[in-house]
């Protein structure tokens, strides 16, 4: 991947259209393939590739079916506890990640988002004013590895207001891919989730899918409430990053952060 992502050569050839059918071929074949009843000969390897602790996990190895069943996992109860469960003033981390937080949008392009043509506005997609209330916005992004749980959460609690679906690209999500000149996160297939919260007001969280991951699938509807920590979406089988944006000045991040 680093020679697709980084190199002159791999530039050249991410510009060609067959590259991009092969991809999107590559995409769509292991996607299958964790679907399939075979793939549950893989989940051993799986395992042992990532050193992932099947202790955690909710079911015995043995009860997943497919790859894509134990990929999408749940913890078992009680192992992630909700910061000040009882308090809606305090958010929580909406997923098992690497997790990185900036006060303004322009600080995380600057330092950590290097794609050539980024911009909050091709982000988000069409219907938010990106000209000063969001292109101010704190961001906290999430960088989900295949040994993650890829059950997606509330950060605040709140109402549904829009699901929306953008991009059609499903390029890489590793380190090398998101530090490229790529467009990853404006360009890959993902889902933007809209809440309405009394205590942060509006908070937007994108899910973002990447190669080898078989689609973003969200699990809540428009109009439906929920509290902070309730599943709202799930990634299919791959790597992937989530963001959540926050409006100016409406969050805090903890200084171990």
């Amino acid at each position: 991947m680093w020679l697709l992502y980084k190199t002159w050569i791999g530039q050249l050839l991410l510009r060609l259209p067959l590259t991009w059918w092969i991809l999107t071929w590559q995409h769509h074949r292991i996607a299958r393939y964790a679907d399939g009843p075979k793939s549950k000969q893989s989940i051993k390897h799986f395992i042992k590739t990532y050193k992932i602790d099947t202790a955690a996990a909710e079911k015995p190895v043995e009860e997943y079916d497919t790859l894509q069943a134990f990929f999408t996992r749940r913890l078992k109860p009680g192992l992630r506890p909700l910061a000040a469960p009882d308090n809606d003033t305090v958010a929580v981390q909406p997923a098992d990640s690497r997790c990185v937080v900036y006060d303004t949008v322009e600080a995380a392009h600057r330092f950590w988002i290097k794609g050539q043509h980024f911009n909050i506005a091709r982000l988000m997609g069409p219907g938010y004013d990106t000209r000063d209330h969001w292109q101010h916005a704190a961001i906290a992004i999430n960088r989900l590895s295949p040994s993650d749980i890829h059950r997606l959460h509330a950060s605040v609690s709140g109402t549904i207001v829009k699901v929306a679906r953008h991009g059609n690209k499903f390029m890489g999500s590793q380190f090398a891919a998101i530090h490229s000149r790529l467009d990853i996160m404006i360009e890959n297939d993902r889902i933007v989730m809209e809440f309405d919260s009394r205590e942060f007001g509006t908070v937007v969280q994108v899910m973002i899918g990447a190669s080898q991951v078989g689609s973003v699938v969200a699990l809540v509807k428009e109009g439906q409430h929920v509290k902070k920590g309730d599943e709202v979406a799930v990634f299919a089988y791959g790597g992937s990053i989530m963001v959540t944006l926050f409006g100016v000045g409406a969050i805090s991040f903890d200084d171990d952060l």
